[in-house]
């Protein structure tokens, strides 16, 4: 194994930047919860958003890093952006940025198949960020979400 400049192996490097970015995640999201202001909650959650993508970058660099608790903080950072999203906090964007904030918080709902990027938007508009939500719903509380097709209602139901 060779060692960086810094004397350190290959793998401790990667486990400092590791630590680095969740670190920088964990206070991004400590700032979210604790602020009033929506426009600063906004940018550290983007913050933590970026924090943990070069964790998951980092990590399928890696065979060695296995993160397996990183879906499940994906999933909480989701619902928290799905929360700001209830309460406000996106109130001000413009189309095209609350669009992609939506996108960026509700892309875990398209892993189920029946879900596209437009259903998705209107689960989460609904105040469903992630699978686990959707799965917990009694299927007649589906048909409440306003926008869902019969067609596309039938499939998630289908697939959950």
């Amino acid at each position: 194994m060779h060692e960086t400049d810094q004397g350190h192996s290959p793998r401790h490097t990667v486990a400092l930047e590791l630590q680095a970015q969740a670190q920088r995640a964990r206070k991004a999201l400590l700032i979210v919860l604790a602020t009033e202001s929506p426009a600063t909650a906004l940018a550290e959650l983007d913050r933590a958003v970026e924090a943990l993508a070069r964790i998951e970058a980092l990590a399928s660099q890696h065979d060695f890093v296995d993160l397996p608790m990183l879906d499940d903080v994906r999933s909480s950072v989701d619902r928290l952006a799905c929360e700001l999203y209830h309460q406000g906090a996106c109130d001000d964007l413009d189309t095209m940025a609350l669009t992609a904030f939506i996108d960026r918080h509700a892309r875990g709902l398209t892993a189920l198949e029946g879900i596209g990027p437009a259903s998705a938007r209107k689960l989460f508009a609904h105040g469903i960020s992630n699978l686990e939500q959707l799965r917990a719903l009694d299927p007649a509380a589906l048909d409440e979400v306003e926008g869902l097709g019969i067609a596309t209602l039938a499939r998630i139901k289908a697939n959950l």
